[in-house]
């Protein structure tokens, strides 16, 4: 007869609850006594005791799915992660980040202590240790480097910065992910600075909850963009997914006194934004910015049309500009209220100087699902003010350039089928455009001397047919032509 002594008891119990079937109880229940006559009688005895000399122990084997917690979890933040981190992949970041921001800058607006919290869910079955704590700080150390990481920094007008951010590892090895957040800060906050960080949760929040959707990101900074200038300097939210193939890889915003910045790229794309913080000339009114804007929006649309670029990006890139615009400057005027800034600013777009870009490449499919069009497009808007002082005359010139460009390049197949770039056979088309709108405009005493835009526009599609691909026709459409517009009318 042989004993085998076994210490863990409830671990192997545990195992042989897991890993044994009715239908398996049955069948050993009743070849029982044939066994017994046959084989020498073998007993293993289950206890908690410590085994005698005569007997041997092995590592405990745990086949269980785990949390392992960096520090205890009696908080409403871990409970947050611990919901987070049983949502789906299908449901995208969104649903790992939801609600994570809010809280972090909810409690540390209440308290202003810092905070650090790690959880990683994993499989230990296979995996040998003498404890479950090793196992868990085994598997906390292996927290992935290759995660999502939101930072969010908030800098006070008193130089203190606050530091916030949420890691996601979506594991690299099958069984395993988690969630790491910390928030911190370079000094101690007054009450009014910790109150103005905790309303910048929903906005947090709402930012997070259209970045990380799982099929089309979208951009939403408004809230987050709501703060107060004379408490908070500035705020950059920085996101990365190194994934490849995501909706989002990185985007990043800026709102600070010397800019506003807008940087996205992903599957669909990629658009930089940036708009000065300050008018070049006094505070326009609400109307002329907003015509102006609706204006701009619709240049925009074109562009969209004439290189088939994907709809739903330019629609991305209309929401930011239109929102970077909307989010308060932090500071005043490049050239303060003088005398001709008000008969001159009703002629300028009343907008900030700013630089606009987007490209993208692009694919569309027939009824039948298959490619029928694919290409590629880069459109880039640019509005630049200068504006100049004349000390003799007291003569105020402003001048405001709005440059724009687009080039585009993309197949099309013929009759709605499958497109064959292999076999050559398809219809090939290129754009190439360029416009300048030059406003020039000068006042002595708040009076009109002279006003004036120009326009050069340059536009040029090509078309070329191509069978077993030899070009067999080729159309070239060129629009050209230069005008100027008198902005002084009796």
């Amino acid at each position: 007869m042989t004993t085998i002594s076994v210490s863990n008891a409830g671990v192997l119990i545990n195992e042989v609850n897991k890993s044994t079937s009715s239908s398996l109880t049955q069948t050993v229940g009743s070849d029982v006594s044939n066994i017994a006559a046959t084989t020498p009688s073998t007993i293993v005895s289950l206890n908690t005791e410590k085994p005698s000399d005569s007997v041997y122990t092995k590592s405990a084997m745990f086949s269980e799915n785990r949390q392992a917690w960096a520090n205890p979890i009696q908080d409403d933040i871990s409970s947050i992660m611990a919901r987070n981190s049983s949502r789906g992949r299908a449901e995208g970041l969104a649903a790992q980040w939801r609600g994570l921001g809010s809280a972090l800058l909810g409690q540390f607006a209440a308290t202003g202590a810092s905070y650090r919290q790690t959880l990683v869910n994993y499989d230990a079955s296979g995996m040998k240790a003498s404890s479950t704590k090793e196992l868990d700080e085994a598997a906390l150390s292996r927290f992935s480097g290759t995660t999502a990481k939101v930072s969010l920094t908030v800098q006070t007008r008193s130089g203190k910065t606050v530091e916030i951010s949420i890691a996601v590892d979506r594991g690299q090895t099958l069984g395993r992910n988690g969630l790491q957040v910390e928030v911190k800060a370079s000094g101690s906050l007054t009450d009014t600075e910790r109150q103005e960080l905790g309303q910048l949760a929903q906005g947090f929040d709402k930012v997070l909850e259209g970045l990380g959707r799982p099929n089309q990101p979208k951009i939403d900074v408004s809230g987050l963009a709501a703060f107060d200038r004379s408490v908070l300097q500035s705020v950059d939210l920085s996101v990365r997914d190194p994934q490849e193939g995501q909706p989002l890889s990185s985007f990043n915003l800026h709102l600070g006194a010397d800019r506003k910045t807008i940087a996205f790229k992903g599957l669909l794309g990629e658009l930089n934004l940036e708009v000065d913080a300050a008018m070049p000339l006094e505070q326009s009114s609400a109307q002329l910015q907003q015509s102006s804007i609706a204006e701009l929006l619709s240049k925009f649309d074109a562009a969209k049309e004439r290189s088939h670029a994907d709809e739903r990006f330019v629609e991305l890139f209309k929401d930011s500009f239109s929102q970077l615009h909307a989010v308060p400057g932090g500071v005043t005027a490049i050239a303060p209220a003088v005398a001709g800034a008000g008969s001159i600013q009703p002629l300028l777009s009343g907008l900030a100087d700013f630089k606009a870009s987007f490209s993208s490449e692009f694919e569309r499919t027939g009824r039948f699902g298959s490619v029928v069009e694919m290409g590629k497009a880069y459109y880039e808007l640019n509005q630049d003010t200068s504006l100049k002082q004349d000390t003799q005359s007291d003569q105020l010139t402003a001048i405001q350039t709005l440059s724009e460009s687009l080039t585009a390049n993309y197949m099309k197949s013929r009759g709605g089928v499958m497109l064959d770039t292999g076999a050559g056979n398809f219809d090939a088309y290129t754009v190439s455009d360029n416009t300048v709108i030059t406003t020039t405009a000068s006042a002595i005493e708040d009076r009109l001397n002279s006003a004036q835009r120009n326009t050069e526009q340059n536009l040029l599609q090509t078309m070329k047919k191509l069978v077993n691909f030899k070009v067999e026709e080729q159309r070239d459409t060129p629009l050209n032509h230069t005008y100027i517009e008198n902005l002084i009318h009796p």
